[in-house]
């Protein structure tokens, strides 16, 4: 069977890592983002802040659609990889708990801007982290998913994920994913998108993407 056949009937996990590296690329950003908030200026804390409270809650919806969608599959269907299931758990755990203390801090840091390091070091810690169990995923969970799951049940955790980012977010979201992809990632990417979607991202996706990068990160984004 060639890999394109097989695609077409088991899942294909490629546009998962695609979504794992914007993670590993705005997470990695956010510490350097919370350094450069002047002393002082609640206003741009908050546009950091919300930023990261954005990200956290896309990658919680993330997590909850693999603990409620994919672990329970594997552990039933892939029973000989039940330890290291069980350690993706875990992971998800700790992941959790350093996102909770960097929204406790980032709460108190909009309030005065000032003595943001608390929160910059949580957040290093986070994308340690993070780094270290999308790899470990990469590497050994999403083979067993191509090989245990049908497509069927990869594209429910695919269409949980979309639902779960507020409509007039999507384009945005989708700029952020694309940014920092290799063209045969984009391509591949875009490929899967319905055409009426495509279009709105060539249409209003882009300037609504360009917008918001420079909201967050002062900069014009490199061109794609």
């Amino acid at each position: 069977m060639t890999t394109s056949t097989a695609h077409t009937t088991r899942p294909d996990t490629r546009e998962m890592v695609v979504v794992h590296n914007c993670f590993r690329r705005q997470f990695a950003a956010l510490p350097a983002l919370v350094r450069r908030v002047p002393s002082g200026d609640t206003d741009r804390a908050a546009v950091v802040v919300t930023y990261f409270e954005e990200l956290a809650t896309a990658l919680h919806h993330h997590h909850t659609s693999e603990d409620d969608l994919l672990w329970p599959k594997l552990l039933d269907r892939a029973p000989t990889d039940a330890a290291l299931v069980l350690r993706m758990e875990e992971q998800h755990e700790r992941i959790a708990e350093l996102l909770s203390r960097a929204q406790s801090q980032g709460a108190r840091f909009t309030t005065a801007a000032v003595d943001g390091e608390p929160l910059a070091k949580t957040l290093t810690a986070l994308s340690a982290a993070l780094d270290e169990h999308l790899g470990e995923e990469e590497q050994r969970i999403l083979p067993m998913a191509e090989q245990f799951m049908t497509l069927a049940e990869w594209q429910e955790m695919g269409d949980r994920g979309r639902a779960s980012i507020p409509q007039d977010r999507l384009l945005v979201f989708l700029g952020f994913i694309l940014h920092g992809a290799t063209p045969g990632e984009r391509r591949m990417f875009l490929s899967e998108m319905p055409f009426a979607a495509r279009l709105a991202w060539s249409v209003l996706g882009r300037r609504a993407f360009r917008k918001d990068y420079r909201r967050i990160y002062g900069t014009e984004p490199a061109a794609f």
